[in-house]
């Protein structure tokens, strides 16, 4: 969307061969060609930086001569790349620090170059400084503010905008309005203030016709109370173009780092992609054809079907949201879905344990999805959330979300995750999640946990509807009350297992009860059974997890997460 977005700026291409320009341009243009087939994957950006920064000139109103120069260090910005090896040039894995102080080197491999060809020299001061920041902060020289050329400040700004919001073999691009966002809250520190403004202005005039087109009637629209068709349009584009779920950067670099170690646990790599929606959702989505003979519908079972490569694999091209984050209107929403997913998860986890339920991976799954609908209305919908949408309990926002836009986020998140090839009964269950009233479903349970997050985050929840659930669910009320005042002082999610645990319930229940401090007869008296029974299930223990003693059990069976 982000490229097809830049890519209707008017090509400055034509202008190659111009007499104004002569010889310098056919030796940038050869120069390009060289880098184009040296190093692809950093040229890919250059056409349509050349294309931004061309028009960003022409609003600074700088003179042909300028605009000519602009372009043509545009073209070989990074030609200094070409001169680096190729496991650093080509390389699709993640750069140690070594290799990024060769890659900082290449604006001032790239000056050299261009001394060294009278007819382009005159941009190598400009290529030399296209990385310095406006702060000073910047490489190679530590430049700031009006010591750096005018032109390299151009190219930064375009060069950085364009790279959030397009496209990237690692990652997708974020959009032109999460762009700018990122770009307006650099402004006085990454890039030049006057450049960024000129920037602003340079898109809102791009995007004054198209707005101008549609706003009225949105406007009309909601005058005259059918908002809710105009918004179905909009959502059926939004669901169109929703495809994958952007991930918080620490998350990412959380991943990255437990797929890297050679002693990562299966626990700790399940733990890491449960902290993000975005994690969770693409190793689901990874997973699914590796089983046929039932759903993986938790990221427990996804993980032992990938493995540690199949997890990287999964989740190594995803977007990232970079910090800061809440600098765009879906950011916001990310980030407050967020922190809602994750005390959710708490909520359920906690309810699962003092329910000792069997499916206890399965709803955990069903809580971090469960708001998944939210993202897709809002990237279709500019106004949703509103802020008072919180003064609202769970029931009644659903409710206005189904009256106002004709959908609400459960239905639509169902919508999602089957049109994402995820199992039905992970999608029936998210869908069901702000209605069911059932015993034994994981619904039911996920609705639990969503108004106890509520109420613990100091929000409007209906308290007769939560403690019918509880009752429902076999929680007392004097759990429910625990549960309540706990889980906001509550930390992560316990140790997460790796993968179905191979024990029968009889030796689970004598591992824990031998984590518990208590000795053979002890547990042989507390289970009915003798002695020899319980050194007999032991030994089947030690054969089946691959241990040698009681201890070696006890903190294997811990560590996987199946005590």
């Amino acid at each position: 969307m982000a490229t097809q977005t830049l890519a209707a700026l008017p090509s400055t291409r034509a202008r190659r061969a111009s007499p104004e320009q002569g010889s310098a341009a056919w030796i940038a243009a050869a120069l390009e060609t060289a880098l184009r087939a040296r190093a692809p994957g950093v040229y890919a950006s250059t056409p349509l930086v050349g294309q931004l920064a061309a028009r960003l000139g022409r609003e600074l109103s700088l003179d042909a001569r300028s605009l000519a120069l602009l372009d043509v260090a545009v073209r070989v910005r990074d030609i200094g790349m070409i001169a680096l090896a190729d496991t650093v040039v080509l390389a699709t894995r993640r750069l140690s620090s070594d290799e990024w102080e060769l890659v900082n080197r290449h604006p001032v491999l790239g000056e050299q170059m261009l001394q060294e060809l009278s007819v382009v020299s005159a941009a190598g001061s400009i290529v030399r400084a296209h990385h310095e920041r406006w702060d000073g902060g910047g490489y190679p020289d530590g430049l700031s503010e009006q010591s750096i050329p005018q032109l390299s400040r151009i190219i930064a700004t375009c060069d950085a905008f364009v790279a959030i919001a397009s496209d990237r073999p690692h990652r997708r691009g974020l959009g032109a309005a999460a762009a700018l966002d990122a770009v307006l809250q650099e402004s006085g520190a990454q890039f030049d203030p006057a450049t960024v403004d000129s920037l602003t202005a340079l898109l809102a005039k791009s995007t004054a016709p198209r707005r101008a087109a549609t706003r009225e009637p949105e406007v009309v629209a909601r005058e005259s109370a059918k908002a809710v068709g105009s918004g179905s349009h909009r959502l059926q584009d939004a669901l169109a173009d929703f495809d994958v779920v952007p991930v918080l950067a620490p998350a990412y670099e959380r991943i990255l780092e437990t797929t890297a170690s050679e002693r990562t646990l299966g626990g700790e790599l399940v733990a890491a992609i449960e902290s993000d929606t975005g994690l969770t959702v693409a190793v689901l989505r990874s997973a699914q054809p590796l089983v046929r003979t039932r759903p993986i519908v938790n990221v427990a079972d996804a993980v032992a079907a990938l493995g540690v490569a199949g997890v990287d694999a999964a989740v190594r091209p995803l977007p990232r949201s970079e910090f800061p984050w809440r600098t765009s209107h879906l950011q916001v929403l990310m980030h407050r879905s967020l922190v809602h997913t994750q005390a959710v998860a708490r909520a359920a986890d906690r309810i699962a344990r003092e329910l000792d339920l069997p499916r206890r991976d399965d709803i955990l799954a069903v809580a971090l999805l469960h708001d998944v609908g939210k993202l897709a209305l809002g990237r279709g919908l500019a106004d949703y959330p509103t802020e008072s949408e919180r003064e609202f309990n769970p029931e009644e926002r659903v409710r206005r979300e189904r009256s106002t836009w004709g959908v609400d986020h459960a239905s639509l998140g169902g919508v999602l995750l089957r049109r994402w090839g995820l199992p039905k009964p992970l999608a029936s269950a998210v869908a069901a999640h702000h209605s069911a009233e059932s015993e034994n479903d994981v619904a039911t349970y996920v609705r639990l946990a969503d108004m106890v997050a509520h109420h613990a985050q100091g929000e409007a929840v209906d308290g007769a509807t939560m403690l019918a659930l509880s009752q429902l669910c076999g929680l007392s009320a004097s759990v429910l009350r625990t549960i309540l005042f706990d889980l906001p002082h509550s930390g992560g999610s316990s140790r997460r297992r790796a993968e179905p645990s191979p024990l029968s319930t009889r030796e689970t229940t004598i591992v824990r009860l031998l984590a518990e401090g208590k000795r053979y007869k002890e547990i042989a008296l507390e289970l009915h059974v003798a002695a020899s029974t319980v050194r007999t299930h032991l030994h089947n223990v030690y054969a089946k997890i691959g241990v040698d003693d009681r201890a070696q059990a006890v903190l294997r069976v811990t560590e996987m997460g199946w005590i």
